[in-house]
């Protein structure tokens, strides 16, 4: 089955006939039933450990057990979050009709940037409205012509995306490979500055940055180094401060990025750092100096949210209980799992047109269970992504363990790995 790849370019002078060849795929999607289920699904309520969607086949109303949700602890649903957004709502409306340097920072965001900053240890913290705006903004704000970067090979598209278009010269490292990074560092000459770009969690497969290696690696050859901690934040760590605390190495990251997406339950991006760092991109990154600001609203309600992590660690512990539980009862039942470092945790399927079936498969089952295709992992490696969240019951796990071990066993993918699945499409051995 073709991918988004296929439809990038086509030899047409037509400028939209692109737009028109993937209009045909979608069609046909739809018309498999292989579309709506596993995107636009039309929510009927709140995005929690369980979703009431309504059916694209039949219009009815249905509950779905939900593994897509990225709100790690709840927070977006927490009494004390909802109460604060409630109060700067009715103080100050609901949006923020222009950009900062217009119109002034509402006191809400200064507030949001001091919480922020106080919760990694940083002298000063700078809110875009999202976090792709974010690491856009912090490398265009930052690289040069004459600069080098380099990149995680599986580093998310926000990164790779703000590296490019930044016109500083550079490429990406082997996935985790402290030795090739190490090695093209060695080789980069006549560059000026250097920098090294990681997810702290990997968001499509859950492995963890190795932080004492990269720390190691960028010290040794001049380099600094920028780490999204979008995953991170509110997960790891004794009292969820990321991928430093989980590390015992407070400070090491030079360019500490992070969203309001994930643990915290809202939407918006953040960068920290010491004072002249976070001063120059509050006038070089333009993805922030050109767009409004965060509404007072939802800088509240974030701000309470990292109160809260603060200071119920039982919403952490039970997340953590929930993703020992689901990663131990799939291997129980055959799944070959890599180590279970994240909440995250993924399932081998390989090819797109399988992946779309097992989806759909899954949904007729009652789970709701993110596909994961070409660009977000490379071809022919596509797999089952299951974020587990603080607000996950056991008997959810339980049953969500017994649907997709059905699903699993009808096409022969238990006890299969990723390196298996590529192999196979390689025509060959592992």
């Amino acid at each position: 089955m073709k991918t988004l790849a296929d439809y990038y370019r086509t030899k047409s002078p037509d400028l939209l006939d692109k737009c028109h060849q993937f209009g045909a795929l979608l069609d046909q999607l739809r018309a498999e039933g292989l579309y709506q289920p596993l995107y636009r699904l039309e929510l009927q309520g709140p995005l929690d450990h369980t979703i009431r969607v309504r059916d694209p086949r039949s219009g009815q109303e249905r509950a779905l057990i939900c593994f897509d949700s990225n709100s790690y602890l709840g927070l977006h649903l927490h009494p004390r979050v909802l109460s604060a957004t409630r109060r700067a709502l009715d103080e100050a409306g609901y949006g923020t009709p222009s950009a900062q340097l217009l119109g002034g920072t509402n006191r809400w965001l200064r507030e949001l940037e001091e919480t922020v900053a106080t919760f990694h240890g940083r002298a000063s913290a700078l809110i875009f409205p999202s976090g792709y705006a974010a690491n856009v903004g912090i490398l265009t704000g930052l690289l040069r012509s004459g600069d080098l970067f380099l990149a995680d090979r599986l580093a998310h598209a926000s990164l790779h995306d703000g590296c490019r278009w930044s016109g500083a010269h550079g490429g990406t490292y082997a996935h985790r490979d402290p030795a090739d990074l190490a090695r093209q560092l060695s080789r980069a000459e006549k560059v000026r500055g250097r920098l090294v770009v990681t997810d702290g969690v990997f968001s499509m497969h859950g492995r963890l940055a190795q932080l004492r290696d990269l720390r190691r690696v960028t010290a040794a050859h001049g380099a600094y180094l920028l780490v999204d901690e979008a995953h991170s934040v509110g997960v790891l760590g004794e009292t969820g401060r990321g991928l430093e605390e989980h590390f015992g190495m407070p400070g090491a990251i030079d360019i500490l990025m992070g969203t309001f997406s994930k643990a915290p339950g809202s939407v918006g991006g953040y960068v920290c750092g010491d004072r002249e760092l976070i001063d120059y991109l509050r006038f070089y990154a333009r993805s922030c100096v050109f767009t409004a600001a965060l509404p007072s609203a939802t800088c509240a309600g974030i701000t309470e949210a990292f109160r809260v992590m603060a200071e119920e660690p039982e919403h952490r512990e039970r997340l953590w209980r929930a993703a020992r539980r689901l990663w131990a009862g799939l291997r129980q039942v055959g799944f070959t799992l890599e180590p279970l470092e994240s909440p995250i945790l993924t399932i081998p399927v390989g090819d797109l047109a399988l992946l779309l079936q097992v989806g759909r498969e899954l949904f007729d089952g009652g789970l709701k269970v993110g596909t994961v295709g070409f660009p977000a992992v490379p071809r022919r490696e596509g797999l089952l992504r299951l974020s587990v969240n603080a607000r996950h019951r056991d008997e959810e796990i339980d049953r969500s363990i017994e649907v997709l071990a059905r699903v699993a066993a009808r096409h022969g993918l238990l006890g299969v790995t990723q390196a298996e699945l590529r192999a196979e499409a390689a025509g060959g051995a592992p």
